[in-house]
């Protein structure tokens, strides 16, 4: 899914990307829940519980576009690691205020750990951004071989590439509340059909309006049937990702599902950012991902992470 996701970063609007492989899940989802509520077993939430998904699923649209939008910018090497790296600490932390799970031993070294390579990879990524994001810009505002408009080009991509690494940890602190949320809720005997298609639904109902109004009719029909293809692929690895975590999440506790998950994901997407992106890598970058991996493993094989 990063994958397909970093590939649509650069020629897709984010907003509207995300609203196209939302659609795959609500589809699927919608029609499932109302053949078994027509077969007098509805799967159905309480309006209650269907608001409380909505409002989640907002947030959770809202943080997909900010991660889409950060990959066209930091790219799957800087911002997978940063975006999981934050959702773990997030979560960890609304995981106790929210539901008492606990995190000791292992799990508070691999926290500090991850929070020190999110220094590292947010310094790392403006070194090496710099030179690659920035490189058209300086170039165009160095016709003249201007210094001033070097330098002014520079300080560009570099507010860029923050901008970058900002969007990237407002998308895991989004993750961070979707998991608790889904933990919550899941834990209530919510059908998992459900929480995934309210969440989901929120991406048509929502992000789905925006993106007419950011594009226009035109700009919606320009969008290769290629991009199309990539984006309803993305659709089905976000539906089949989504019920494996919220089954997860009906089982065992918030860090551990986000640890568990974090590590294949960054894992797999910094090596298909290099090999197959060509995107750099420095040595903070790589002492950065490895302290992520490293806590990743930390707290996932800590036994005391548990609900009071």
């Amino acid at each position: 899914m990063g994958i397909c996701l970093r590939e649509l970063s650069e020629s897709c609007d984010p907003v509207w990307v995300n609203s196209v492989q939302a659609l795959v899940s609500t589809t699927v989802f919608g029609i499932y829940l109302t053949i078994t509520s027509v077969r007098g077993r509805s799967a159905w939430p309480p309006l209650s519980v269907a608001v409380s998904l909505m409002a989640l699923g907002i947030i959770t649209q809202l943080g997909g576009s900010s991660y889409q939008w950060s990959l066209g910018v930091i790219g799957l090497t800087v911002g997978n690691p940063l975006n999981m790296g934050v959702t773990l600490a997030a979560s960890a932390l609304l995981g106790l205020l929210i539901l008492g799970e606990r995190v000791r031993g292992r799990g508070i070294t691999a926290i500090v750990l991850i929070t020190v390579s999110i220094f590292l990879l947010s310094h790392g990524a403006e070194e090496t951004n710099q030179e690659v994001m920035a490189t058209d810009t300086i170039a165009a505002a160095t016709d003249s071989q201007s210094t001033n408009g070097k330098e002014a080009a520079t300080r560009s991509g570099s507010l860029r590439i923050m901008m970058g690494i900002a969007a990237a940890c407002l998308a895991g602190i989004a993750f961070a509340i979707l998991t608790v949320g889904v933990r919550k809720m899941a834990t209530e005997n919510t059908a998992p059909e459900a929480i995934v298609f309210y969440i989901n639904a929120m991406g048509v109902v929502f992000l789905g309006p925006w993106a007419l109004l950011r594009l226009g009719l035109d700009g919606v029909m320009a969008t290769s049937p290629r991009d199309y293809g990539v984006m309803l692929a993305t659709g089905v690895f976000n539906l089949l990702g989504f019920l494996l975590v919220t089954k997860a999440l009906q089982l065992t506790a918030v860090v551990r599902v986000n640890l568990i998950n974090s590590a294949l994901t960054t894992a797999l997407t910094v090596l298909a950012g290099i090999v197959i992106f060509a995107e750099p890598a420095n040595s903070q970058l790589l002492v950065g991902i490895l302290l992520t991996l490293v806590g990743m493993v930390l707290i996932s094989t800590d036994g005391s992470t548990e609900s009071e």
